[in-house]
């Protein structure tokens, strides 16, 4: 989990390095599908480790995790100005009703894993107390034919 979560972090420190490379260029359209590919990269991969460990994530590691959401946010803010200064609202705008689209469905997502692991772990529970009873019960049965037939 620890290696996912560093390969996040990174993706994320990249999306840094390519704001300021487009800040420097100007802001061209080619630096934007780059930056955007980027951007889709790291949100996918936020998603992709809160799906596959849904309610398994170390303190340390859910931490981390929320630094990598807060961090592509504040990336989101500088694309949005970096987009607007370049005139592109209308352009960030569809973009961004894709990124919203893509989150909410990822959230519905996470919600039905997080319902079904509750199930899961409520049936193990009462599998669990149906074979304790089943032991104890063969066990007393055991115990009665025992002492009955004893002689």
């Amino acid at each position: 989990m620890i290696a996912e979560i560093a390969t996040v972090i990174s993706v994320v420190k990249g999306l840094n390095d390519a704001i300021s490379t487009m800040k420097e260029s100007g802001g061209h359209a080619s630096d934007l599908a780059g930056v955007m590919g980027r951007y889709a990269k790291a949100n996918e991969a936020v998603q992709d480790v809160e799906k596959k460990h849904v309610g398994k994530l170390s303190v340390a590691d859910s931490m981390q995790l929320q630094l990598a959401k807060r961090r592509l946010t504040h990336f989101q803010q500088a694309l949005k100005d970096q987009m607007l200064m370049a005139g592109l609202g209308a352009d960030y705008k569809e973009i961004m009703n894709r990124v919203e689209e893509s989150r909410l469905e990822h959230e519905k997502q996470i919600i039905r894993k997080k319902k079904a692991r509750r199930e899961n772990i409520a049936f193990l529970k009462t599998m669990g107390v149906a074979m304790t009873a089943a032991v104890i019960s063969f066990g007393l049965i055991l115990g009665t034919l025992m002492l009955i037939f004893k002689k």
